[in-house]
């Protein structure tokens, strides 16, 4: 499971494998311009092109959805498990597992407030290339703010393997402060910080919340004439954590 800020619906559709072909919407009450699955009494979207024109409408804000490979599959939900997808998309979380064998779904995409996302997936590879897109996005912005005439596009993607490297502190919580980004000699610098353990869930957190409490320990930078990556690590105490390998 990612939670994130600042990750968009369009970061994770172009960074996915493939667009679902078929999405159950967990969002109640249902949408009667939609379809209605008569066994979930849920509202289903089919077909790739469908899928995303629904998903990247401003007006399906906050949709939440979850995708299934096999229509039938529905057909065959218990009771018990229609009423986990109810609760999966009214409390942001799963009760047993929020991936279904009869469904056969690679993604829950749960949609919070002030545009947080909560996105399990079945395979954590399929989530870098997501990160990927949205911090080549947020560097392109970043960088192009701060100049009226000089500006830059074409920055290359993020070799997978730098990205992985950041797994250890994944689960702690880390902010990739563009905010703080700055260029020095021909290097866009984007510093990485660690949020400290809080009892209270990053949902209720607000930034100044997680940037005081917060410490770098490593910087992202970017060759602006090679357009090479790389990840200086400032602490390497904070990734000795390796359980997620």
């Amino acid at each position: 499971m990612i939670y994130s800020r600042g990750l968009s619906v369009e970061d994770f559709l172009r960074g996915i494998p493939r667009i679902p072909t078929h999405i159950l919407v967990l969002n109640t009450p249902v949408n009667d311009n939609l379809s209605i699955d008569n066994h979930t009494q849920l509202n289903t979207v089919s077909g790739t092109f469908n899928i995303r024109k629904y998903l990247t409408n401003p007006k399906a804000d906050h949709v939440s959805w979850l995708d299934y490979s096999r229509p039938e599959g529905l057909d065959e939900l218990l009771p018990e498990e229609i009423a986990e997808l109810l609760y999966l998309g009214h409390m942001h979380t799963h009760y047993t597992t929020p991936f279904s064998y009869k469904l056969q779904n690679d993604f829950v995409f749960l949609s919070l407030a002030s545009k947080q996302l909560k996105i399990y997936y079945r395979q954590l590879k399929n989530f870098y290339p997501v990160l990927n897109g949205s911090l080549i996005r947020h560097t392109r912005q970043s960088f192009n703010e701060r100049r009226m005439f000089r500006r830059y596009e074409n920055f290359a993607d993020i070799p997978q393997t730098l990205l992985r490297q950041l797994t250890p502190i994944l689960s702690s919580g880390i902010i990739f402060a563009f905010d703080q980004a700055f260029e020095q000699e021909k290097q866009y610098r984007i510093p990485i910080l660690v949020v400290k353990d809080n009892a209270q869930s990053p949902i209720y957190r607000s930034r100044t919340s997680l940037y005081t409490q917060a410490t770098q320990v490593a910087v992202l930078r970017y060759n602006m004439i090679s357009g090479h990556w790389h990840l200086v690590i400032t602490d390497s105490s904070a990734f000795e954590d390796d359980q997620f390998y």
